[in-house]
C-alpha cells in the first residue's frame, strides 16, 4: 500500500475494523451489532461496508437506519450513517475511495466501524491501518483455525492486533480459549448460537456489542 494513500486521522473517534475468520463467520452481523449498540447508546456512528461483494447491511439495519435518521433530526447529534462500497462487478475498492469513506464524516462521528473482506486489497489494508481497534469473529472449529491463521499472517503487524470473538458451538474438541491461544489473539468475547445453531444468538450478540462499545469510551458494564 503506497504511504501516500494512508488517510490522515481526523477527529478522535475510535475506528473498529471487523474481519471474518472464514467465509460466513458473521463479520457483517458483528459490525451491524456494534453499530446498533452505539446508536442505541445515543452516539453518532458511521458504518462502512468495505466489501466490494458486500451488500445487505442496510437490510440488517433497516429499522435502525430509520431510527437513526429520526434521532439525528430530533437530537442533532446521535444517528447512524451507512456508507457502502459494494461494486456490481466485484472489483477491488480503490484505496482513495476507502480513504474518503473513512474520513468524510469523521468530524461528526463518535465511532467508525468498518466491515472488511478477507481479501487484503490495498483498500482493506488501508482501513486496517487506519483502525484503532480490530475484531476477528470466528466459529470454534479447526477449519476456522487454518483460515484465520492465513488471514492473520497476511495482516502481519498492520493495524492493531485483533481481538477474537468466538462463535459457539464448539467443534473438533476446541474451546474458545484454546482457539484464541492457537491464533495468539486475546479472547474478546464468546457468542452463543441461536436455536438452529447456524446463526448467532441475538441477545448474546447484543450483550457483547454493548460491553465492547462501552469499553471504547471508558465505561464498564456488568
Amino acid at each position: 500500500m503506497p504511504p501516500s494513500l494512508s488517510p490522515t486521522r481526523i477527529g478522535s473517534a475510535p475506528c473498529v475494523a471487523v474481519f471474518g475468520g472464514c467465509g460466513g463467520a458473521g463479520a457483517s452481523t458483528l459490525a451491524a451489532g456494534l453499530a446498533r449498540s452505539a446508536l442505541h447508546s445515543g452516539r453518532a456512528v458511521v458504518l462502512v461496508d468495505g466489501d466490494p461483494l458486500g451488500g445487505g447491511l442496510e437490510t440488517i439495519l433497516a429499522d435502525d437506519l430509520s431510527a437513526g435518521r429520526h434521532r439525528s433530526e430530533q437530537q442533532g447529534s446521535s444517528g447512524l450513517s451507512l456508507l457502502t462500497c459494494a461494486r456490481p462487478d466485484g472489483t477491488p475498492i480503490p484505496p482513495e475511495s476507502m480513504g474518503h469513506a473513512l474520513t468524510a464524516m469523521a468530524p461528526e462521528a463518535e465511532l467508525v466501524i468498518v466491515d472488511l473482506p478477507r481479501a487484503l486489497a490495498d483498500s482493506t489494508r488501508l482501513a486496517a491501518a487506519y483502525a484503532t481497534h480490530s475484531l476477528l469473529i470466528a466459529p470454534v472449529a479447526e477449519r476456522t483455525l487454518v483460515s484465520a491463521h492465513r488471514l492473520l499472517t497476511q495482516l502481519g503487524s498492520l493495524g492493531p492486533r485483533p481481538g477474537l470473538v468466538a462463535r459457539l458451538p464448539c467443534r473438533d474438541l476446541l474451546s474458545p480459549q484454546r482457539l484464541a491461544e492457537l491464533l495468539r489473539l486475546p479472547l474478546s468475547g464468546v457468542l452463543k448460537a441461536g436455536r438452529d445453531r447456524s446463526a448467532v444468538h441475538r441477545a448474546s450478540l447484543d450483550r457483547f456489542c454493548s460491553r465492547f462499545v462501552d469499553s471504547l469510551f471508558g465505561l464498564v458494564t456488568a
